[in-house]
């Protein structure tokens, strides 16, 4: 059931102060933006007072402070200034976490390159992972890695026996790096599945046209005939 609420005569007096104070308000509002309007239309039509948001009225340009250009190098030679403090008081703290070199195991035929661009954390390239592997150390069969060869097609490299595939499908490094360690498997998976099948098949080596360069030699037919010696 709903209740009625009975007002009282106070509250109806409050509640009637309340919508006067905001009627008032709202009428100062707009005498003042009205006002405002009117002064500044008179400052526009006269020709003795200057508008203040006319640019053709700026004063000159006296050389009492530095230009845009003069601030955009100031801010350059503060980026510069950073990055010395941090090589000279920043990076000598790194020798605490210095690991001797180990060489790559038979089993890491892997190796990753990636690309990091100071100054810029949220670089287009930066999430860019390159993956190389060396053909021999795959554990094929000639004709499984035939068959492989031919899978990779372009990114086989003849001149070192090696296949670079690059990945930047997403924002996160480690997610390209798993991306291309998984790909790799695919294939070493497809090509040991009747490998003998393609072994007819030969490898379009077209795109290696550029690395392969055949060495010129200089016909000995072209060379310069030896004079006979003269006798006396």
């Amino acid at each position: 059931m709903l209740r009625s609420i009975s007002r009282t005569p106070f509250s109806m007096a409050v509640s009637a102060q309340k919508q006067t104070a905001v009627r008032t308000l709202m009428a100062s509002a707009v005498s003042n933006d009205r006002a405002r309007s009117k002064a500044f239309g008179a400052v526009r039509s006269s020709g003795n007072s200057r508008d203040m948001m006319d640019i053709t009225n700026l004063e000159d340009f006296q050389f009492d402070d530095s230009s845009t250009i003069g601030y955009d190098r100031m801010e350059a030679q503060r980026e510069v200034r950073k990055y010395l403090r941090i090589a000279k008081y920043e990076l000598p703290k790194l020798k605490a976490f210095v690991k001797p070199f180990q060489a790559p195991t038979n089993t890491q035929i892997l190796r990753f390159r990636t690309t990091t661009y100071l100054g810029e954390m949220n670089h287009p390239a930066g999430p860019k992972v390159v993956m190389t592997v060396d053909t021999k150390s795959l554990p094929l069969t000639n004709a499984e890695l035939h068959k492989f060869l031919l899978l990779v097609g372009s990114r086989y490299n003849p001149v070192n026996n090696e296949i670079k595939m690059s990945c930047e499908k997403f924002q996160d490094r480690s997610q390209n790096f798993k991306w291309l360690s998984d790909t790799l498997d695919k294939l070493i998976n497809e090509a040991k599945k009747e490998p003998e099948s393609v072994s007819d098949v030969p490898l379009d080596l077209r795109h290696a046209a550029k690395i392969i360069k055949p060495k010129v030699r200089f016909p000995k037919e072209w060379n310069r005939p030896v004079a006979a010696n003269k006798t006396a």
